[in-house]
């Protein structure tokens, strides 16, 4: 019996050290191990292996593919990103994905909140590259465009780091910060003022400011609370976030999203200049339109200490405010399907030279809208 038992032994050993089953599968063997530390594959190795057929594919691909950058969130924005995340799910309007965004944050709201922006492009020469500056949330119970401008960022980001996408961010910087007043959206009842209680929208220092800013608030608004211009121009944290975007950027552009009067409204160069930075300014506010059903152009006054008066008036940056047509949160998929190929053809004009840069890269991916 021992001998027998022995000589099962013996066959059994020769059959786990001949590398095989009868089934054929492959057991362990020294000669094939992974490091599983580093994982490499040389390129060398790679043509061993696969043959020269290969080689080919291996070769660097013609054009760079942007890499998504690894967000790392300060504890800041942290809780920041859950309040907006609860606001979103009060509305009905699903995950924000604040906290996927490689956010820019510098300065913050009286309470402390942050007030931030998101950017694509290269900082470097700037100054060359076709740039659009897209703000939303000045007043904070106008809460559609807040989803507004975070469905702008989801749509650039899809198409920024999306290989098969015909978007080209190569000579273009978008800048999109989505509630310039955190304070006032995040309030149990959202309200048009910040928490001190100015409109900062009113608090531009426009020339006109100081003669007639609180005057014309005091005889034609009759002191409205909620159009308070403050008690000096640039004295909200808000409007000088505003201020130091548009210095930082020196946007060719900027959209500036509002609701509810169902207008598009532009402030900038001469509405019927000559030159072809204006006819560009001119052309882009119709084809905003038309790329909107014919959205409504309405030639909209500006106020002292307005965003429109300030960089569109005395700045001559052409500045469009788009009013959505409510502030009713279940209209958010209706007002992005309407409003998204007007934004996409506003990143896409070159203001400098008057052409429609949309017309030569094709629409945008499938299924963005952007």
């Amino acid at each position: 019996m021992k001998r027998q038992t022995s000589f099962i032994f013996i066959l059994l050993t020769s059959f786990l050290l001949s590398g095989c089953g009868s089934d054929g599968v492959q057991f362990f063997n020294p000669s094939k191990t992974v490091d599983i530390e580093t994982k490499k594959v040389t390129k060398e190795n790679k043509i061993a292996q696969t043959g020269p057929v290969q080689e080919k594919i291996l070769k660097a691909p013609e054009k760079i593919i942007p890499v998504k950058p690894e967000v790392k969130l300060s504890e800041k924005l942290v809780k920041y990103c859950s309040l907006m995340d609860s606001k979103f799910e009060m509305y009905g309007w699903g995950k924000s994905n604040c906290e996927q965004y490689d956010w820019h944050h510098v300065r913050n709201s009286y309470l402390g909140r942050p007030l931030i922006w998101k950017s694509w492009g290269e900082e470097t020469d700037v100054e060359k590259k076709n740039v659009t500056l897209i703000m939303c949330g000045v007043h904070g119970d106008e809460i559609t465009p807040i989803k507004f401008c975070f469905d702008v960022i989801r749509s650039i980001d899809q198409m920024v780091y999306d290989p098969n996408s015909p978007f080209d961010i190569k000579n273009k910087m978008i800048v999109v910060a989505p509630l310039v007043a955190p304070d006032s959206f995040f309030k149990k009842l959202p309200t048009r003022t910040n928490h001190k209680g100015v409109d900062v929208n009113r608090n531009f220092p426009t020339k006109d400011w100081d003669a007639d800013a609180l005057r014309l608030w005091k005889t034609r608004y009759r002191s409205d609370k909620r159009r308070y211009p403050g008690k000096r121009p640039l004295s909200e944290q808000e409007t000088v976030f505003q201020v130091n975007l548009i210095k930082r950027y020196s946007p060719d552009k900027i959209i500036s999203v509002h609701a509810p009067l169902t207008i598009l409204d532009y402030d900038g160069p001469a509405k019927h200049g000559e030159d072809k930075h204006e006819h560009a300014a001119n052309q882009l506010l119709i084809q905003m339109s038309k790329d909107a059903s014919g959205y409504r152009i309405k030639n909209y006054p500006f106020f002292p200490g307005s965003l429109g008066n300030w960089a569109g008036n005395e700045r001559g940056i052409p500045t469009y405010t788009l009013e959505l047509p409510s502030s009713d949160n279940r209209k958010h998929r209706e007002y992005w399907n309407l409003f998204s190929k007007a934004i996409y053809s506003a990143i896409n004009r070159d203001m400098s030279n008057g052409l429609n840069v949309a017309d030569k890269e094709g629409k945008p991916a499938s299924g963005n809208k952007l």
